[in-house]
């Protein structure tokens, strides 16, 4: 079982787990509704087949329909590479935004005779700038931790933050997001400032705050927007060679997508985004070079071309 173990597909385990513990017959339509509801969009490609065809040997099948070799769902304690993993995890100093330091030492307790998987110094980062966010400041910590619980809790907060211009100013505001830029090393917040009659979308680095705080006290509307129609949709086809499919669905696995397989060697995936990560996504995409063709939509492949154009102009001025 440990070959089914990953820091990002974990959720395997317990889509796995969740079939075991079916009392009685287990039907294919089960397996499919279960994957399908608790799954990633590509596990009906990459793991629904998996269990259809009973490969890992988890059923004893009679005709139609399967029985759990593992009765009551299974019960073990972490592998020996989910240890590693997880004692990587807490050496990175990402660690203290979600763990405090109590609990930190306690982990680091229990995995005193683990060797972690890589150290920080074991990785190079060629395209990332060096003036990343400093993620053991307590201001930082503070405000990242109050921004992580009004995304969860849906409410607004107060936040005092130094803008572009050095000026210290103060917003209430409504955040629905949190995202990690790997190219800048900051974490950023996605949220709404205003009332239902207006609405401004703010984008604000948690490095640049100086507190953060509920608003106690709200007796304004909460913000209506309608993230769906900020959304888009690009159509990508990916070629399967040289890994490329399962780099693609760890590059974009933090995108809504759909994902069906053409043949043996090409699947089609649908990605939606927001506006405001156009250029990021558009970059990505890049990234992978003939491995992916941009099959719709017309606007984007139209923004493709002119990133395309404007590159190949720097490169004859830099020849010349």
């Amino acid at each position: 079982m440990e070959r089914l173990f990953s820091e990002i597909y974990n959720r395997y385990f317990s889509i796995v787990n969740r079939i075991l513990k079916t009392r009685g017959k287990i039907s294919r339509k089960l397996i499919a509704d279960t994957v399908r509801e608790y799954g990633f969009a590509e596990s009906l490609l990459f793991m629904l087949p998996k269990l259809e065809r009973n490969e890992w040997e988890l059923f004893d099948e009679d005709k139609a329909s399967y029985s759990p070799k593992i009765k009551g769902g299974i019960k073990t304690p972490l592998s020996r590479l989910q240890r590693r993993w997880l004692k990587t995890a807490i050496s990175d100093p990402r660690a203290g935004l979600f763990l405090d330091e109590e609990q930190i030492c306690r982990l680091r307790d229990m995995l005193s005779d683990v060797r972690p998987l890589f150290n920080a110094d074991d990785l190079y980062y060629y395209d990332r700038f060096r003036d990343g966010d400093d993620y053991s400041d307590d201001t930082y910590i503070s405000c990242f931790r109050e921004v992580y619980k009004a995304v969860k809790g849906h409410y607004r907060i107060r936040i005092e933050y130094t803008n572009a211009r050095r000026k210290r100013t103060a917003v209430k505001v409504l955040p629905y997001r949190i995202e990690y830029s790997v190219k800048n090393d900051c974490f950023r917040v996605l949220c709404y400032a205003g009332n239902k009659e207006r609405v401004k979308k703010h984008i604000m680095r948690i490095s640049r705050m100086k507190s953060a705080v509920p608003v106690i006290d709200d007796t304004d509307e909460l913000i209506s927007c309608d993230k769906e129609a900020k959304r888009r949709k690009v159509t990508l086809k990916v070629y399967d060679e040289r890994n490329a499919m399962e780099r693609a669905m760890l590059q974009f696995a933090d995108y809504r997508k759909n994902t069906m397989r053409i043949d043996d060697r090409t699947y089609r995936c649908e990605i939606y985004y927001d506006t405001d990560d156009e250029t990021e996504l558009l970059i990505e995409i890049l990234s992978f070079g003939p491995m992916i063709n941009v099959e719709g939509d017309e606007r984007f492949i139209r923004l493709i071309k002119e990133r395309l154009m404007k590159q190949k102009e720097l490169l004859v001025h830099k020849d010349i």
